[in-house]
């Protein structure tokens, strides 16, 4: 756990992403067990949704309204299912001897519960992987009050001073805090509805809530994701569980080179929940074993599925999208092939159930082909404008993706690298695996076309989803890099402990040396993937978290004046800032409106003339009109050092920038902190 990180912050975070998601799996009669390992997804669908209905009917965004909200989901979903609810004939209890068993034969038991030691070696191997990442951002942050600083920051910790202020943490509302000329704006708002929920509750500053949400989304949510994803792939042993927990924590590119690249909070959210929804789009598509569950509880798993991932970040719907498109072909492609099989053998066929093998060949290929079509329809909807061209080699792109160490890292995760490749192999020999092998082979394809091809109408079509964006992409290679991996080492553990041995003889021992197996394991895996893969990772991330004179953002001078602006500055003032120089944060430290919250925000034609004219003395006759107009009565100069080093907009608000250095009389010095100014607006009464 990360010291001077408020601790209630740190259990409200907590408390918002388990206990609505546990009560709705719950409402829907799964088990306690698959109920706490996906809670995360519910926790996100639920609030997701309650966050957009209470915006819409004006309801402010507390936790009164959210406890309220998540009880009446819970008594809708749960009522639903007594209407729904149907007379299972000939269930009995399976005794807890035959649960354990049946795990070593498959992912779960008749009755798709998981075993208790599963659930408890889940937990643990999660909990590995969370004291490994929790270990490594301690010493990365230099406090509580450090944040990555980059050019995106300002945007999420200003939204989080958003939702706070309307009370609306609605996705449809937030992207109006940098297009108030509009009545809708999407932009997903789910991370910081978490924010928002607990600094409400802990009044802890807006750095220490974000580093509490940052923490408990990469050591508690990403861990137990992945691990429960495994899980219901391999089943949920020792071995495969310990190989996932350790390897949450061994790949630079998720969930750290995302603190130092945007930093894309949202992604990392999304992403961290994107095992969870594979999870159970598999269950459901029957890829592994099917979830027993009527027409109704699948479609509200799957809507919860995708609204979840949709109000986190949509990118990890277009992962999501790809992922149960092969699941679906894969399904359906082992139908066909089973029908092409008894068809193309006579005499494995009665006469009288011919037409039966026509229409599963027709029909598995029918299914394959609509598949295609829509995910072909859908994917060309999903396109954005964006236009990044590639900058690596085509041959080098496929030498990053297939060692796992995208972006031009050098900081391979051998483990994993290997083990990916070995158990590539074993998925595609073993047909129950084939679809991990198609969802990771499909995302080396995308990162290796957004990093190497050539920029062309289908490399924009293919990857602009992500718009086009090789970071993004590379954020997914560690998902099914561990998958594949644990694939390999459970398929190893198979050939000298057979899956159809588990009488209770050799249960006595089966178990404990899986059990013994997998602690070994894990010593051998620590040192392989805790140390060489990170080696520049933590050098960058140090460098963006810290806060000095020479940080990437603010400087100490800058902090210290952003924490006493409230006390010169009125409630009801507009502050003109340059949001290049971080002068944003103004917005979301001290409580007080700026021009620009974020370096993308839409100014009024007014804004935009005093940002470009206020200082220019022979254009006072239109400056003055539009400083009454906008209501701007501050300027908050953090001077030319630009949070993206030489970016072609950043001297887009000359009025804001070196304001010693300009001409006229409209500036009245209210507060200083070494090169940091905060100026009052004057002259134009």
């Amino acid at each position: 756990m990360l010291p001077n990180i408020g601790l209630f912050s740190i259990l409200g975070v907590a408390a918002a992403l388990f206990l609505p998601g546990y009560g709705l799996w719950r409402s829907l009669r799964f088990s306690r067990a698959r109920s706490l390992l996906f809670a995360p997804l519910g926790s996100a669908a639920v609030l997701g949704g309650l966050a957009m209905a209470l915006g819409l009917a004006h309801i402010p965004w507390n936790w009164g309204t959210v406890l309220g909200g998540c009880l009446l989901v819970w008594l809708v979903v749960a009522a639903l299912m007594v209407l729904g609810r149907r007379r299972r004939e000939g269930s009995s209890e399976v005794g807890w001897r035959e649960r354990c068993r049946a795990v070593y034969r498959q992912s779960v038991d008749a009755e798709h519960r998981i075993p208790w030691h599963g659930l408890l070696v889940a937990l643990l191997s999660a909990g590995t992987g969370g004291y490994l990442i929790s270990t490594r951002l301690r010493e990365l942050m230099s406090g509580a009050g450090s944040f990555p600083q980059r050019f995106d920051v300002l945007f999420h910790l200003n939204a989080v001073r958003f939702i706070l202020e309307t009370g609306n943490a609605s996705s449809l509302n937030l992207g109006t805090m940098i297009s108030p000329d509009k009545s809708f704006a999407f932009y997903p708002s789910l991370w910081h509805s978490l924010g928002a929920l607990a600094m409400q509750t802990t009044h802890d500053d807006v750095f220490v809530v974000t580093n509490a949400v940052v923490l408990v989304v990469c050591a508690v949510v990403w861990p137990l994701a992945i691990v429960t994803a495994v899980g219901t792939i391999t089943g949920f042993r020792p071995l495969p569980l310990i190989t996932a927990g350790v390897g949450s924590a061994a790949f630079s590119s998720f969930p750290f080179a995302l603190l130092n690249y945007g930093p894309l909070l949202p992604n990392i959210l999304s992403l961290s929940l994107l095992p969870l929804a594979v999870a159970v789009m598999a269950s459901i598509t029957a890829v592994t074993p099917r979830l027993p569950a009527g027409a109704g509880q699948r479609i509200i798993v799957i809507l919860a599925a995708l609204g979840a991932l949709g109000v986190a970040q949509p990118n990890a719907l277009a992962t999501l999208m790809v992922a149960t498109t092969l699941m679906v072909v894969c399904r359906s492609g082992w139908r066909v092939r089973r029908a092409a099989e008894n068809f193309t053998h006579p005499c494995l066929v009665r006469v009288s159930r011919a037409g039966r093998y026509y229409r599963k060949l027709m029909l598995g290929t029918i299914v394959i082909l609509l598949t295609i079509a829509a995910f072909t329809v859908i994917w060309s909807v999903l396109q954005t404008d964006y236009n990044r061209p590639s900058d690596t080699g085509l041959t080098t792109a496929v030498g990053q993706a297939v060692l796992l160490a995208p972006n031009g890292r050098d900081e391979i995760p051998w483990a994993f690298a290997i083990g990916s490749l070995l158990g590539l192999i074993v998925a595609i020999w073993r047909r129950k695996y084939l679809w991990v092998a198609l969802v990771h082979v499909s995302t080396l394809v995308l990162y290796v076309y957004a990093t190497g091809a050539p920029d062309d109408p289908f490399r924009t079509w293919l990857v602009g989803p992500w718009y086009e964006d090789s970071s993004r992409l590379a954020a997914l290679l560690p998902m099914t890099g561990v998958m594949l991996t644990a694939i390999f080492v459970v398929s190893v553990a198979d050939v000298f402990f057979p899956r159809h041995i588990a009488s209770d003889r050799v249960m006595r021992w089966r178990a404990p040396s899986e059990l013994v197996l997998a602690v070994v394991l894990c010593i051998l895996m620590l040192p392989a993937t805790q140390e060489a893969p990170f080696r520049h990772m933590d050098v960058y991330l140090r460098d963006a978290f810290r806060i000095d004179a020479n940080s990437f953002g603010l400087t100490p001078d800058e902090y210290e004046l952003l924490k006493r602006v409230d006390q010169s500055v009125p409630e009801d003032a507009l502050i003109g800032v340059n949001p290049w120089t971080g002068a944003s944060l103004a917005y979301s430290v001290a409580d007080r409106h700026v021009t620009s919250p974020h370096i993308f925000t839409h100014l009024s034609p007014a804004e935009a003339v005093v940002s470009r004219d206020l200082g220019d003395t022979s254009k006072s006759a239109e400056t003055c009109p539009a400083v009454n107009e906008s209501r701007i009565d501050y300027v908050l100069d953090f001077g030319d050092r630009a949070l993206i080093p030489d970016t072609p907009d950043w001297d887009d608000f000359p009025a804001y920038t070196n304001v010693h250095d300009v001409p006229g009389d409209h500036y009245e010095e209210v507060d200083r902190q070494g090169g940091s100014v905060l100026y009052k607006v004057v002259g134009c009464d």
